[in-house]
């Protein structure tokens, strides 16, 4: 059984995320480009990056925009227009956070924005697909459809896949929070057994999962996270073979990995490979395909950049199907493409 692999490297902009239709345009774009690519006689499976649905959290924010020069500002700014809203989902969801409560408030709207967009172009597109991320709390209703509604003020980094006939397959939360990143963001880690879901790919006999950004990693990045989990081992052991690993690294990929000790200099990506997903794949029995795009990003104080990689598992190695060599040149909107016989 053959698969179409497409792999989405996204440069978002702020103006990507002011309007539904722009972030609907701007995500057309890149399944026109897989659809260029595709052989319509096989299933295709296309993924999108961690985090790319966040910041719908800035719709109707634009006119603040132009002043605001750092992400706390724009917390600030948005908290004083938001004030009243916000204390009323701190007392209503029982939270003193106002962080929390400001992911809760917009959870609503963002899961109408993302859910429609994806299941939308994933039914008009015929193709399976991993809906990158976005913070947002569990909902009271079921994912599959663009009713929402925060069960709790515990935020998640969260995704969900959807088939091509636009129903919701299976969802996941992020287990492991990225440390000085996600956890001053005060998100709660998913479940294990939520992370460690597998589903069968439609119109193959395919499992599939995913395992967002950190949760693919064979090791912790510091020696005070004993809950790590690679969960990329977990779906290999439940039989998994083809998994998504959307991502969206806040560190620059050439240069120096912080968490090193003095003396080492290790840039972010040999850290990746040595740490990460080629590495975790190596040690799979089941897995033989991760697909792993990194969200390309760069407003106010926030930075994500990264190589996108299409990676298989052979007998002997693990060998890049696809990649977008960020290194050769700057930040760039690409869709990665791969065939891959699973047979």
């Amino acid at each position: 059984m053959k698969v179409d692999l497409f792999c989405v490297q996204p440069v978002m902009k702020p103006d990507d995320y002011f309007t539904p239709d722009a972030f609907y345009h701007k995500i057309d774009r890149y399944f026109e480009a897989a659809q260029r690519q595709r052989d319509q006689s096989q299933p295709a499976f296309i993924v999108f990056p961690e985090d790319i649905a966040t910041f719908l959290l800035l719709e109707g924010q634009q006119d603040a925009w132009d002043s605001l020069h750092t992400m706390d500002q724009a917390f600030i700014a948005i908290g004083k227009h938001q004030a009243l809203a916000l204390m009323w989902t701190m007392i209503r969801y029982g939270t003193l956070s106002s962080r929390r409560a400001f992911f809760t408030r917009g959870s609503t709207r963002l899961w109408h924005v993302w859910h429609g967009t994806m299941a939308r172009l994933a039914h008009d597109y015929k193709m399976t697909v991993v809906a990158g991320s976005a913070l947002i709390p569990e909902s009271r209703w079921m994912y599959d459809s663009n009713r929402f509604m925060p069960k709790s003020p515990k935020i998640y980094n969260f995704s969900f896949t959807v088939g091509p006939n636009g129903r919701v397959i299976y969802h996941t939360r992020k287990v492991n929070l990225v440390p000085t990143q996600e956890d001053v963001l005060q998100l709660s880690p998913g479940p294990y057994e939520s992370a460690g879901t597998v589903a069968v790919l439609p119109g193959t006999d395919i499992l599939m999962a995913t395992a967002i950004c950190y949760d693919a990693f064979v090791r912790p990045h510091t020696a005070h996270e004993p809950g790590f989990t690679n969960v990329l081992k977990a779906v290999d052991q439940r039989g998994a073979r083809l998994v998504a690993q959307p991502s969206a690294n806040p560190w620059r990929w050439d240069e120096p990995w912080p968490f090193d000790p003095p003396g080492i200099t290790r840039p972010r990506s040999l850290q990746w490979d040595q740490e990460g997903s080629y590495t975790a794949l190596a040690e799979c029995q089941h897995v033989e395909i991760v697909v792993n795009p990194q969200l390309q990003l760069e407003f106010l104080d926030i930075h994500f950049d990264g190589e996108s990689r299409i990676l298989a598992r052979t007998d002997q190695s693990v060998d890049t199907l696809a990649a977008s060599h960020t290194s050769h040149g700057p930040q760039s909107d690409m869709v990665l493409h791969s065939l891959w016989d699973f047979s």
